[in-house]
């Protein structure tokens, strides 16, 4: 029973997997485990570590959580690209919606899926235990939109494009969050250059091809998809309706993206017109101390 728990189930004579009730035990203990793993990394291994590297003293939380942040986004992007590379949907947008419903999914592309899953549903506890940033009202309907979207496609067999916008988040993420651990330890030429790769990335992979699988989701299921209907025993879970409902919460998360884009290209004036670079979305308390 316990390994339900640690790993993925439901597989079929094909080797491929299929969903399953024993997934809500694998996501609740995942939440549980990167909940743990968060704590023990920030309080036993990367504040004592900001310690060592002289970060200021009221800023030490800060600094880990973007460690983190870095190392989780930097891992789960890897893994994506791994699970995407060589795939039929590889920068081929039409593979979201052909041979729909695709009940069945490899090992990696099932693993992949539900521990993003976890993670995101425990980002929405971490926000709570943040310091609180200017943009948290903007980050709290983010995380709840991208925990639908999550769920819905999962459930409703859409894991190909699911796969897609994770890639596309995962790389400027970790770049940011990168820029933001370097602000606090070797802010200059280093943490500028790693901000403007971060733009650079950002406007390619959230900006660009974001916005081109949001177009996707709107445009393409009428050319590619065989048959619209409500037919969970069959695995279609995909009426006309349901086309709409995910472009408007795709293009509610694309607006947000546009909202922050706006305040990347504020902190790129301050870069090039002023000597200090603050986050534009941290938090207020502490920033005259130190």
């Amino acid at each position: 029973l316990f390994e339900k728990f640690l790993f993925v189930s439901n597989q079929r004579p094909s080797g491929l997997f299929e969903k399953s009730g024993w997934d809500l035990t694998f996501l609740l203990f995942y939440v549980a485990f990167f909940t743990a793993a968060r704590a023990i990394a920030i309080n036993h291994i990367l504040i004592p570590y900001a310690i060592r590297k002289n970060v200021p003293r009221n800023k030490h939380e800060r600094f880990a959580e973007q460690i983190w942040s870095f190392v989780y986004y930097s891992i789960s992007f890897t893994f994506g690209m791994c699970v995407m590379y060589g795939s039929p949907w590889w920068f081929d947008s039409s593979y979201f919606w052909r041979f729909y419903p695709v009940t069945e999914s490899s090992m990696a592309l099932k693993y992949y899926y539900l521990l993003q899953f976890a993670f995101w549903v425990q980002q929405i506890f971490v926000l709570q235990i943040e310091a609180p940033r200017k943009d948290y009202r903007e980050l709290v309907a983010h995380h709840i939109a991208t925990i639908i979207l999550i769920g819905f496609s999962y459930l409703f067999n859409f894991l190909r494009i699911g796969n897609a916008v994770f890639v596309c988040m995962d790389l400027p993420d970790a770049l940011l969050a990168l820029a933001k651990a370097l602000n606090y330890v070797s802010p200059g030429p280093l943490c500028n250059g790693t901000f403007v790769l971060m733009l650079i990335s950002w406007m390619y992979t959230r900006v660009y091809v974001y916005g081109y699988i949001v177009l996707s989701t709107l445009i393409e299921p009428d050319l590619y998809v065989a048959e619209f209907k409500l037919d969970p025993l069959q695995g279609h879970f995909y009426p006309y309706i349901l086309k709409y409902l995910m472009f408007l919460t795709m293009a509610f998360l694309y607006a947000l993206i546009l909202f922050w884009t706006a305040m990347i290209f504020k902190v790129l004036y301050k870069m090039a017109f002023s000597t200090e670079v603050r986050d534009v979305r941290s938090d207020d308390e502490g920033e005259g101390e130190d």
